[in-house]
């Protein structure tokens, strides 16, 4: 069974393809830093802290995880071209 995480998803308003998690606890000021260079660079012109949305939310990382962050850095990668394949 896969346990839930609670986590805080910043995400763009804008065009909704921008999504990042953050654990609680975990680096906030790092993922409003990036999610304010996707609203800069994809939606110039746009408010920036009008154009993110802090959403508080729960992940499923699969029911072996043996490394939750491990887990969320490979999901938060896959809006920089950066993901490997996560287990199944």
């Amino acid at each position: 069974m896969q346990t839930p995480v609670a986590v805080t998803y910043v995400r763009c308003a804008r065009g909704g393809a921008f999504g990042e998690l953050v654990l609680d606890g975990g680096r906030m000021d790092l993922a409003l830093t990036r999610a304010g260079d996707h609203v800069r660079d994809m939606h110039p012109g746009s408010d920036v802290a009008e154009a993110l949305r802090l959403v508080p939310d729960v992940a499923f990382p699969p029911a072996d995880c043996a490394d939750v962050a491990e887990w969320v850095a490979q999901y938060n990668a896959r809006n920089y071209g950066t993901q490997t394949p996560l287990p199944s």
